[in-house]
C-alpha cells in the first residue's frame, strides 16, 4: 500500500477509534451510528493555529470545519468496511501513533518542569556556571619572532615590519589568507605555525596565561575582524597579531537563567526516564534476537546515478526522452511501419 495513503487511513482510523469511547455533551452531527460532540469540535479547533482558528467565528465557518470532520468520519467508516484497518501498512502507522500517545502521557506530562524546585535550579546553575557566565573570547592568528637580546630584538622588529608590508600588499591584491600563509612560513611558534598561526578561541586571561599579557592586550584591543596589530614587543620577542572574530561576553544571572534551566533539566530528566522505562519494559518482556535470520536480510543497494546530463523524476527514474523526429515521407509513398503499427500484425 502507498505510504501516504496508509498515513491518511491511519489518521482517519485513529480518529474513529478515539470516538468509540464514552461521549458526553451536546451532539452537533451524526454520521451513521457515530456522533460528533461539541466538545470534539472545540478540541479539534483548538489544535489549529490561532490564525486559522480566528476564521471559525461564525456558524457558517464552523459548519465548514464540521464538514471536514464528517468527511473524515465517512472515510474512516468506509476504510473499516473495506478492511483497511487490518492492512499491515495501516497497522504499522497505527502502532507509531499509539507509541507517540503513550510517550506523551507517560513522559511528557512532566516536560514543563513545574515540579522542579528553585533549590534544584540553583544547584544546577552553580554546577554549570560556565554555561551562563562567559568572558569575551577572541580567535586570533599570530606570527612569533623570538629574540633573546637587544640585537635579536632589533632584527625581529625590522623583520616584523617587513612582513606587515608584505601581508598588506598581498591582501590588497585579493589574497585573503596572506597573514596565515606568512605565519606558516615565518612564525617560530611550533604549535600554531602549521595552522597559520591560529590560536583558536581564548579569553584575555587564557591568552595571557598561555602566552603573555602583552599579546593578550594587543589582541583584545583589535575591534573588527581582519584588524592587525604589531610589531608587538613581548618578553619572548616580537609578535604580529590578526583578529579573526570576537564573541561577546555572557553574564546571565540565576533569575535570567531560571526558566531555560528548568526546560533543560526537564528534557534531561525525560531522557533518563525514557531510558529507564524502556529498560524496565525490556527486562519484563521476553525478547529474542535471531542473528542468523537477521544476517540473511538483503538490503537493496542505492540505484546508480543517471548518466551525466540525464534528468530524473521523483523516485530516481529517468525522464523519458522525446522520440527522434520522423523524416518527411515523399508524396505517394507509405511511411515505414512503427513499433506501434506492428502490434497485431498490421
Amino acid at each position: 500500500m502507498n505510504t501516504r495513503l496508509a498515513s491518511v487511513l491511519c489518521a482517519t482510523l485513529a480518529l474513529a477509534a478515539c470516538k468509540k469511547g464514552d461521549k458526553s455533551g451536546p451532539v452537533v452531527a451524526e454520521v451513521g451510528d457515530e456522533k460528533i460532540t461539541a466538545e470534539e469540535v472545540r478540541q479539534r479547533l483548538n489544535e489549529t493555529s490561532p490564525f486559522l482558528r480566528a476564521r471559525y467565528n461564525t456558524v457558517e465557518r464552523k459548519k465548514e470545519f464540521l464538514d471536514n470532520m464528517v468527511r473524515n468520519e465517512l472515510l474512516a467508516q468506509e476504510a473499516v468496511r473495506q478492511g483497511y484497518d487490518k492492512s499491515p501498512a495501516v497497522r504499522e502507522q497505527m502502532k507509531r501513533a499509539m507509541i507517540q500517545e503513550l510517550i506523551k502521557h507517560q513522559l511528557d506530562v512532566k516536560l514543563a518542569g513545574t515540579d522542579i524546585s528553585d533549590d534544584e535550579l540553583k544547584k544546577f546553575y552553580e554546577a554549570h556556571l560556565d554555561d551562563f557566565v562567559k568572558p569575551e573570547r577572541a580567535r586570533v592568528f599570530h606570527i612569533f619572532l623570538p629574540a633573546k637580546d637587544a640585537k635579536e630584538r632589533a632584527d625581529a622588529r625590522k623583520k616584523a615590519a617587513a612582513l606587515v608590508k608584505d601581508i598588506d600588499a598581498r591582501e590588497k591584491k585579493g589574497e585573503v589568507n596572506a597573514f596565515q600563509a606568512v605565519a606558516i612560513k615565518e612564525s617560530k611558534d611550533a604549535l600554531s605555525a602549521p595552522m597559520g598561526g591560529d590560536l583558536r578561541f581564548l579569553s584575555r586571561d587564557e591568552l595571557a596565561k598561555a602566552y603573555n599579557p602583552e599579546l593578550a592586550n594587543a589582541a583584545f584591543e583589535l575591534k573588527n575582524p581582519g584588524d592587525k596589530s604589531g610589531p608587538v614587543e613581548t618578553p619572548a620577542g616580537v609578535e604580529l597579531v590578526k583578529l579573526q572574530v570576537k564573541t561577546v561576553a555572557v553574564n546571565r544571572t540565576f533569575d535570567e537563567s531560571k526558566e531555560p534551566i528548568r526546560q533543560r533539566m526537564a528534557r534531561e530528566r525525560r531522557s533518563r526516564d525514557y531510558d529507564e522505562w524502556v529498560k524496565g519494559l525490556r527486562e519484563r518482556t521476553k525478547v529474542a534476537i535471531h542473528e542468523q535470520e537477521l544476517d540473511k536480510i538483503q538490503v537493496d543497494a542505492a540505484p546508480p546515478p543517471p548518466p551525466a546530463g540525464q534528468a530524473t523524476i521523483s523516485g530516481g527514474h529517468p525522464v523519458p526522452q522525446a522520440a527522434p523526429p520522423v523524416a518527411p515521407v515523399p508524396a505517394g509513398q507509405k511511411p515505414p511501419p512503427t513499433t506501434t503499427s506492428k502490434i497485431g500484425g498490421n
